[in-house]
């Protein structure tokens, strides 16, 4: 008795002595989450919070010591609050509840990883949340540019080392759906795709879909990335600045009416009209590697911008409405000698425009609604001239426009503290153009055009429930294609069980369909990355693309360690040669197909107070299927990378940064071709294996007016090793006969060569 009496003596003598534990602490209006961080590190603590809570709280604290309680009632004093102890090591942040929410039912989706790879990156059971204004630096990435950062999560691969070109699962780039505030994207990438379009430096997040994808969501058979810049008003003007060897940007949020009204204002221009860095001459050896552009400078010029706005209007607190715009704009402007008295004239410009209108009411504590109204338009308009002497030239010109408009209705009911059911009706219309065509002071031929418009009305409903252990997600999408008189029905379900406090098993299974999709252009010119166009199905040569997923996977976490394997088949139809860029010897003739794809992710993790280091793993079997292509036997995709690895690793010593990262990859696949030009395989021969090392760094300081100061650098493929990442084919039209019997000539491209980046931002 008397062991357990001092036993018990020494555990409170323990927890006082813990408790009058002081540090010291100074803030001026200092962003919350770095005061949360602070506190972690000096009491060994662990604060658990939504981010939206916390993301526009500041605070001021006079320099003195601090108790963790004491420092935790400053927290609650200035803020709106409340830090509610869950254990000794353990505390939760929740907002205090004012009159008006005494009853209502909040829903909070479960967040299963809190740091999936780096800070600013969780997990929860259907989706990836990303935090870019959050994300600690990532090997070999600049400013967490979004694309480059879903790069590093287990089944995203990017083999082309562009931002856009993202292979998920087995999916292509086309397949994937960009969301931005609502307005779909088209071209979200800059510099041919190099980096991403979306200016990571608004406050935003991020929601990234692989598997289980809710039912509201369509349009896409791939990956579902959905931005969503922040609704939140900001109590003061707040602006975040930097600039890099690319590309200056500026963010600014102020309110115009307190708690009421609130305007966002971004642009991010290029710098590289004025200026062209080793970055950018790394990123043009690149990109226009096998064209006969050479050297860029004042006169031939590449540049880039993308501006956004968004206004936030409360009028209380049942009603939120907001206006989004966004401009994004590619050009180039490239001339030089041929020969004596003969021009060559290149240009091209790319846009991407568009606008949403947001509108949120809660009609009752259980009841929500959510309307939105968008509107899109992609342009690209490319111009490739030749002029000899005064009267004489020739042309190639190429158009390519989407208009894509809708509108939703998304209402949200809860049923009670363990079910949820969301339901909605969207209507979206597409109008899709294109026009190849050729040139000269005599005559004109029109080598393409193809004008198609449709009309998409779909329905659904998603259902929530947890019982026991169990989380259930049912969900059905139905989507009628007017113009097509064609239908799909598309059940989704997700299934979780958690097993134990440390293990978790799931399986989803989602059916989805799509209308639009890329197809390679057989007409020539000089940009062979802008090779492909947008064409809209007609459910004859173009068929509607349909899609089945099946996955099942564990996740394991226990002392710091987690461990995530996720296996999955999915299988697709409606494919065309053209989609792929399997170009048979019939010509323009478009081949009729299916695939699938399966395979299986893997990440392990382990995490420290002051470090993370994570390996992921993935194994990815991609075949498709043609009856009159290789006699009719399946064959690799081009997303068919049989293996992949990375390595990484990331160290904090109080305000410095430091991460690395080795990548690895099994090689693409290639068609060949024989002396004749003509293709005698597909996709049957493999490239070496890829590899390259990468490294970033930063450091990040406050003054005492709370301003907050960041510089870094990033090294890109350390040891510059020059790889072989594609082999494509490219049409010859050297003479007549060959617009009857095609020709083909092989290119080859190979990856970036080492690139260094810097990068200094900002906040006040």
């Amino acid at each position: 008795m008397k062991k357990i009496v001092l036993l018990g003596f020494f555990l409170c003598w323990i927890s006082l002595s813990w408790s009058q534990k002081k540090e010291s602490f100074i803030y001026t209006n200092a962003k919350l989450t770095k005061v949360l961080s602070d506190i972690e590190k000096a009491f060994e603590v662990k604060y658990s919070y939504v981010d939206s809570l916390v993301a526009s709280q500041r605070i001021s604290v006079s320099k003195r010591l601090y108790t963790l309680a004491e420092i935790n009632t400053e927290i609650e004093k200035q803020s709106t609050l409340k830090v509610i102890q869950i254990n000794e090591r353990f505390y939760s942040i929740n907002q205090v509840k004012s009159n008006d929410d005494s009853q209502r039912i909040y829903h909070l989706e479960e967040v299963i990883v809190e740091e999936f790879l780096a800070k600013g990156i969780q997990k929860t059971n259907q989706h990836y949340i990303i935090s870019p204004q959050k994300v600690q630096t990532l090997p070999g990435i600049t400013d967490a540019d979004i694309l480059q950062s879903l790069q590093q999560l287990p089944g995203v691969k990017s083999p082309n080392e562009t931002a856009t070109g993202l292979y998920i699962r087995g999916g292509t780039a086309d397949q994937n759906l960009i969301l931005m505030d609502g307005i779909r994207l088209y071209h979200p990438g800059h510099l041919f795709g190099m980096i991403s379009s979306i200016n990571p430096n608004v406050e935003q997040t991020v929601n990234y879909y692989n598997k289980a994808v809710n039912p509201k969501f369509g349009e896409r058979v791939s990956g579902i990335i959905d931005i969503k810049s922040t609704d939140k008003i900001s109590d003061k003007t707040k602006i975040n600045a930097g600039i890099n060897a690319l590309n200056a940007d500026v963010y600014l949020q102020t309110p115009l009416v307190k708690n009421k009204l609130g305007l966002q204002l971004s642009g991010r221009k290029s710098v590289t009209e004025w200026w062209q860095s080793p970055t950018f001459n790394q990123l043009e050896t690149k990109v226009f590697q096998n064209t006969n552009f050479e050297d860029f400078d004042n006169n031939n010029q590449f540049k880039f911008h993308d501006y956004s706005a968004k206004l936030n209007f409360k009028p209380n607190h049942k009603t939120e409405i907001s206006l989004s715009g966004l401009v994004i704009k590619n050009d180039l402007d490239y001339q030089n000698v041929i020969e004596t008295d003969s021009i060559s004239n290149q240009k091209m410009n790319i846009e991407n425009y568009g606008f949403s209108l947001n509108w949120s009411q809660k009609y009752s504590p259980k009841f929500t609604q959510k309307t939105l109204v968008f509107y899109s338009l992609y342009s690209f308009d490319y111009l490739k001239k030749q002029d000899y002497g005064t009267d004489k030239f020739e042309a190639f010109k190429k158009l390519n426009r989407v208009v894509d408009s809708g509108a939703e209705l998304n209402f949200g009911y809860q049923i009670n503290e363990k079910s949820n059911l969301d339901f909605g009706y969207q209507v979206f219309g597409n109008d899709i153009s294109h026009l190849f065509n050729s040139y000269n002071q005599d005559i004109g031929v029109v080598l393409s055009l193809k004008h198609l418009y449709n009309v998409t009305h779909a329905g659904y409903a998603h259902f929530k429930h947890d019982f026991g252990s169990w989380n259930l997600q049912p969900g059905l999408r139905y989507n009628f294609y007017s113009q097509m008189k064609a239908s799909s029905f598309e059940p989704r379900l997700l299934l979780q069980k958690t097993i134990s406090k440390s293990l978790i098993w799931q399986a989803s299974y989602e059916r989805r369909s799509q209308i639009l999709s890329q197809v390679r252009e057989s007409a020539t010119n000089d940009l062979s990355l802008e090779n492909y166009v947008w064409v809209l199905s007609d459910n004859n040569e173009y068929p509607i693309q349909k899609a089945n997923q099946f996955t099942s996977g564990i996740i394991f976490k226990k002392n710091n360690w987690l461990l995530d394997v996720d296996a999955y088949y999915k299988n697709i139809t409606g494919i065309t040669s053209f989609t792929l860029g399997f170009l048979g010897q019939n010509g323009n003739e478009i081949q009729q197909g299916k695939g699938f794809t399966k395979g299986v992710d893997v990440l392990l993790q382990k995490s420290a107070a002051s470090w993370r280091a994570w390996i992921t793993y993935t194994y990815q079997d991609s075949q498709n299927r043609f009856s009159t292509l290789n006699e009719g036997h399946y064959f690799a995709s081009n997303a068919d990378i049989k293996h992949s690895f990375n390595l990484a690793f990331n160290k904090k010593w109080d305000n410095f940064l430091f991460t690395a990262g080795w990548f690895w990859h099994s090689g693409k696949p290639f068609s060949t071709i024989n002396d004749s030009g003509e293709i005698t395989s597909y996709n049957t021969e493999r490239l070496p294996n890829y590899h390259r090392l990468d490294i970033s760094g930063s450091y990040q300081f406050q003054n005492n007016k709370g301003n907050t100061f960041k510089i870094g650098a990033s090294i890109y493929n350390l040891y510059n090793r020059n790889a072989l990442i594609s082999k494509e084919l490219e049409r010859n039209y050297a003479n007549v006969s060959d617009f009857i019997t095609p020709r083909y000539s092989m290119q080859e491209y190979y990856s970036l060569g080492i690139m260094p980046n810097v990068f200094f931002r900002l906040n006040f």
